[in-house]
């Protein structure tokens, strides 16, 4: 068998180019069908790890499947809004604690990498998801913000820098002002989408929507006059050159403020974490039977009917390949016998100097064998970095 092995090692160098053409359609079709499983495997043992994790998602009626996609990603935006009146609700209920989401916002690029979203959130959030810092601490005041791992690689983010959120509309003049964010830590990698964002309390994204906002100071000797319409002893009157401050400092703070009804202020969703098991079943009664503002999903239940069209198309694509594979084999053998048809003045030279059909055979054998072996060995390779690669695109274009 070690002379017939040589025999083929030295055959395949010979014929390199037809080598190295059967290999190459070998390994693509062995590569394709095993890239498709890991990386659906993969992407589904992602998701539903993180849709099992997350008991209750509630949000603006529509899409159910936009709706949990954001609370679990907080990637996407959902077309509508609530408001926070259903975490009052939820706290009053005693069956949940909620935890608030606005997530509407992006920072602007820095570095040439583009921006990310801004979570607006509380403090349950990173207990709920075990999200720790690396350095500094978590948000604390109006304008503190708390980078994900990955974001802060991306924009070179550390602890003390700023950041401006970006506009929804640079052309509406009277619209939302950039706020400048202070970055007050730097998550630990979560290897989740909380390492892609960054989070701040849910009151600085009212302040990014221009539902709250400062006042500069129109008393004191430093005062630009041009800023002043009117002033006499009993009061002083500004004009339209006073504008709401887009950067929140120990000497302004206090002069941040909310107009409205705090409850009316505006949520992408909430993240009810229940009590227990009779407490989900009895909060999810209460929206499906008195609650027609907003839904609650159990995220678990909608990724599964996703991932029941998921696996559908792994079923065609199962399909696909052993179709692909059946041709390929088909064309190889035809290759393979054409092959041997020229190279039957060898073969023949070989039984003449002694060699038996026995050894013919096991020679041939060794050079099929030797050129599935080294494709299966490449595959494997490729489907190892395709599987990383494919699993972060697969990812952004869904999320």
């Amino acid at each position: 068998m070690k002379h017939a092995l040589f025999l083929a090692t030295r055959a395949l160098w010979w014929y390199r180019g037809r080598t190295t053409t059967i290999v190459l359609c070998l390994m693509l079709t062995l590569w394709l069908p095993v890239t498709v499983r890991l990386v659906l495997r993969q992407f589904q043992q992602e998701i539903a790890w993180r849709s099992q994790s997350t008991p209750l998602v509630i949000g603006a009626p529509g899409s159910r499947v936009d709706l949990v996609l954001h609370a679990l990603y907080l990637q996407t935006r959902p077309a509508t809004q609530i408001s926070m009146s259903e975490v009052e609700y939820i706290n009053g209920t005693g069956f949940a604690t909620a935890i608030p989401l606005n997530a509407r916002y992006l920072t602007q690029g820095k570095n040439g990498a583009a921006g990310v979203p801004i979570v607006g959130t509380s403090i349950e959030y990173f207990e709920f998801r075990n999200l720790q810092t690396a350095s500094g601490t978590r948000p604390l005041l109006l304008g503190d913000c708390v980078v994900g791992a990955e974001a802060a690689r991306k924009l070179r983010l550390n602890v003390g820098d700023t950041i401006l959120s970006a506009s929804q509309n640079a052309f509406d003049i009277a619209g939302d002002y950039p706020l400048q964010l202070k970055v007050v830590g730097v998550l630990q990698a979560a290897h989740s989408p909380d390492d892609e964002v960054v989070f701040t309390d849910v009151t600085t994204t009212w302040v990014i929507a221009g539902i709250g906002h400062g006042h500069q100071s129109l008393e004191g000797a430093d005062v630009d006059p041009g800023l002043l319409l009117q002033s006499d002893q009993g009061s002083v009157t500004a004009n339209a050159a006073v504008l709401p401050y887009t950067q929140i400092t120990e000497s302004n703070i206090d002069s941040f403020h909310f107009h409205g009804d705090p409850g009316t202020f505006p949520l992408t969703a909430v993240i009810a974490v229940p009590a227990s098991e009779k407490s989900r079943i009895l909060l999810m009664g209460r929206y499906a039977a008195a609650r027609d503002s907003a839904q609650c999903l159990k995220p678990g239940d909608v990724i599964g009917e996703l991932m029941a069209i998921v696996l559908r198309v792994e079923q065609l694509m199962r399909l696909s390949s052993l179709l692909a594979a059946i041709v390929t084999t088909l064309m190889l053998s035809l290759v393979l016998f054409l092959s041997l048809r020229l190279r039957a003045a060898e073969i023949n030279t070989m039984f003449c100097l002694g060699c038996s059909r026995g050894t013919i055979a096991r020679i041939v054998g060794s050079e099929i064998l030797l050129m599935l072996g080294t494709a299966a060995v490449l595959s494997s390779g490729l489907a190892i970095i395709s599987t990383q690669l494919a699993s972060d695109v697969l990812r952004s274009l869904l999320f």
